[in-house]
């Protein structure tokens, strides 16, 4: 085991943690009590949970067995948790470099398997020399009031229903949080997420109207918020995307890729059987 490595990969997860609990704390008061949307600890691990919403991506929990070695109670007390919140479809990550290395036997036992997109590819890189990409669009960080166009264009390349506009929006605005916007004349046509936290930084959601796609918005974008980061006074950026699955085309592990982040690790994604 790379010792490097094992430390690039609990710092990957713990800034991860950190942006998502922040995300669940700008969550609009009403929609988080409708869907049951909280932010636990249970296990070492921090788990996101809501009931309310049919996708993992605020159903998993993460970091469990990577700042300290994980027990079985410990396993059994996330899994509980879910079950509590009568949440059936969610997932628990597995860091490759986590401990003990035999929690996913454990996982095996008590009838969890890998999801169908079976790992997320952590990545990460310096943010000194940062690089650029030629776009015929303007590439800058959002100004006051141009943040719920920019959360809109996030929201729809994701597919997310309308609450999650004020969300994005309401975070951009948050401590800590950065939005970057690719311009199209006046026409908000790409947007992407920042996280900074001490000397750490997490790319968040970032998206390109359809037809701006293929104009490279989205790497400028991305190699924008890796520069934003280093004028916040980071050391280094942090991100993730799901594995491709077979043959299909990954167009943000590319980009990524294209803009100077390594793989730390492939982290596991476990989820209960039916």
């Amino acid at each position: 085991m790379n010792a490097t490595d094992a430390a690039l990969a609990a710092a990957a997860d713990a800034i991860e943690a950190s942006a998502f609990s922040d995300i669940v704390e700008a969550a609009p008061p009403e929609f988080a009590a409708q869907v049951g949307l909280r932010r636990v600890a249970a296990g070492g691990a921090t788990l996101l949970i809501a009931p309310g919403i049919a996708d993992t991506l605020f159903n998993r929990a993460i970091g469990l067995g990577v700042r300290s070695a994980a027990t079985e109670a410990d396993l059994d007390a996330v899994i509980a948790t879910y079950r509590g919140a009568g949440v059936g479809k969610f997932w628990i990550h597995w860091n490759p470099f986590g401990a003990p290395e035999t929690v996913p036997q454990w996982l095996s036992a008590r009838g969890f398997a890998l999801a169908q997109r079976r790992a997320w590819a952590k990545v990460v890189r310096p943010v000194e020399s940062s690089p650029a990409f030629e776009t015929e669009l303007e590439l800058r960080r959002a100004g006051l009031g141009e943040e719920e166009a920019g959360a809109r264009v996030i929201a729809g390349a994701f597919g997310m229903p309308a609450v999650f506009v004020g969300w994005f929006a309401a975070l951009a605005r948050r401590r800590g949080w950065r939005m970057c916007i690719a311009l199209a004349g006046a026409q908000v046509a790409g947007a992407g997420l920042l996280y900074v936290e001490g000397r750490e930084a997490w790319l968040g959601a970032g998206g390109v109207l359809r037809e701006f796609r293929g104009r490279g918005a989205h790497r400028a974008l991305m190699a924008l918020r890796i520069r934003e980061a280093a004028a916040a006074g980071c050391a280094r950026a942090f991100t993730e995307t799901g594995e491709p699955i077979g043959e299909e085309p990954n167009p943000s592990l590319a980009n990524m890729e294209r803009c100077g982040f390594r793989r730390v690790c492939s982290r596991l994604n476990f989820a209960p059987s039916a």
